[in-house]
């Protein structure tokens, strides 16, 4: 088990009080949790080449997440990829 020990700016502070009222968690380290459990996915489903989105199916929008991890996700395993490839070849 890790300990984790943050100093956040403020407005973090307050994004994480708002995110606990919003998600109903009773702890800071919920918000964490939830977020790290979604970071992971989104990585993993950026590094497969998905899109991240908010999709409004009635009106046929969607919105792509885009965050600077999310890009690193992607570009690592594109290296990887490209990697695998010309020692296969």
């Amino acid at each position: 088990m890790a300990r984790l020990q943050l100093e956040l700016s403020e407005s973090h502070e307050r994004l994480l009080n708002k995110l606990m009222d919003v998600c109903d968690l009773s702890t800071k380290k919920d918000v964490v949790e939830n977020a790290l459990l979604l970071l992971g996915w989104a990585a993993e489903k950026s590094a497969q080449g998905l899109s991240i989105a908010a999709v409004d199916e009635k009106r046929k929008i969607y919105k792509e997440v885009q965050t600077p991890a999310l890009e690193g996700a992607r570009t690592s395993a594109e290296r990887h990829r490209e990697l695998v490839e010309h020692a296969v070849a």
